[in-house]
């Protein structure tokens, strides 16, 4: 059953006008109508708590007393825009907050809406201010907050970056006092581990959102790092093809040890010999939310006899373990090179295991 339209006014011909100028009287908000001059004719009880000022004080007044100074002249411009268009109401901007200025001088903001009709032929405009000034203070606590709070994490990140650079400078250290060249090459992949972790710590500390990482930014800093530990120079071409992607920390974390260990795998073992090669990094958007993460090199490949499900391996172990933590195995393979794709989802938290 369609719905009849109700004729203009016919809420208002159910009430005498004395009923209705009282209930708009008694309403809490402002309500103040102006004339075409912009002169006040109607001001209740809300308006006079709300400004301050008494009926008589403002009838017949310019709406500009009501108003900061400085903001008449362009609230004076918005009416008469108003009033040229065909809009029967509107409001003045979508939850926008406007100011008005009480009778002491002191301003206040507030939200306003406005609307025209014609009595008698002459155009009317009624403004209906509401007083929001407590919810502003308590906004602006709330931001308050929240900015200490982001200085917190900042700071937090900050900190824990330092103290995995000290770890990794004790490292160095205790490398330079060890003869057996195993333990050497052992310290200098702690160390590249622990700066894998510092370096997303330094991501998020510099970033204007600390709960997401640039991740290509931070794969492309991470490579720049282990070519110049292992000393690669132009022997090894490292290439990356990523797709634009903002990672968690918890997902980034596994993601960023991962890349540490397969591509350090690959400047140490895959070109031996002085052998010239490349290694590609490729991180691509796939269907479902998906993440693809291809780490491959054109080097020598895996031994034959390894298993890379049983190796004791500790570079291979720690992959097998954090692609579990992302919720995928790390498929391996070794066909002119080694290759490993990994397929998570980042948008979700890693699994834990």
């Amino acid at each position: 059953m369609s719905e009849n339209p109700r004729p203009p006014g016919r809420t208002a011909s159910l009430i005498s006008p004395e009923a209705f100028a009282r209930i708009l009287d008694l309403a809490d908000d402002a309500i103040v109508s102006v004339d075409k001059d912009q002169r006040i004719i109607l001001f209740n009880q809300g308006a006079e708590k709300i400004f301050g000022y008494a009926l008589d004080e403002v009838e017949g007044k310019p709406l500009d007393m009501l108003l900061p100074q400085r903001l008449a002249q362009a609230h004076r411009r918005e009416l008469n825009q108003f009033a040229g268009t065909p809009e029967s109401a509107r409001r003045m901007g979508e939850r926008r907050e406007i100011l008005g200025r009480r009778k002491d001088g002191s301003e206040f903001p507030a939200e306003a809406s406005i609307s025209k009709v014609v009595v008698d032929g002459r155009p009317m405009f009624t403004a209906i201010l509401r007083d929001v000034t407590q919810r502003s203070l308590a906004e602006d606590r709330v931001r308050a907050s929240l900015r200490e709070k982001e200085a917190l994490l900042k700071e937090i990140h900050h900190r824990v970056k330092n103290n995995l650079q000290v770890v990794s400078s004790l490292l160095g250290l205790q490398s330079r006092g060890a003869a057996d060249p195993y333990l050497r090459r052992a310290f200098l992949e702690s160390q590249n581990r622990i700066h894998s972790m510092a370096l997303l710590h330094e991501s998020l500390y510099q970033s204007g959102d600390l709960s997401q990482i640039d991740f290509p930014v931070y794969v492309r800093e991470l490579t720049d790092h282990l070519c110049r530990s292992y000393g690669v120079g132009d022997r090894i071409r490292l290439e990356t093809s990523l797709d634009p992607m903002r990672l968690t920390i918890d997902t980034a974390m596994p993601c960023g040890l991962i890349i540490n260990e397969l591509v350090s795998n690959s400047l140490k073992y895959a070109f031996p010999d002085e052998r010239r090669g490349r290694v590609v990094i490729e991180l691509r958007e796939r269907e479902g939310g998906m993440a693809e993460l291809t780490i491959a090199d054109d080097g020598i490949g895996l031994p034959p006899d390894i298993d890379v499900e049983k190796t004791r391996s500790l570079g291979l172990r720690l992959v097998r373990s954090l692609a579990q933590q992302l919720g995928s195995p790390a498929e391996f393979s070794s066909q002119s090179g080694t290759s490993v794709r990994i397929l998570f989802h980042p948008a979700s938290s890693p699994v834990k295991v």
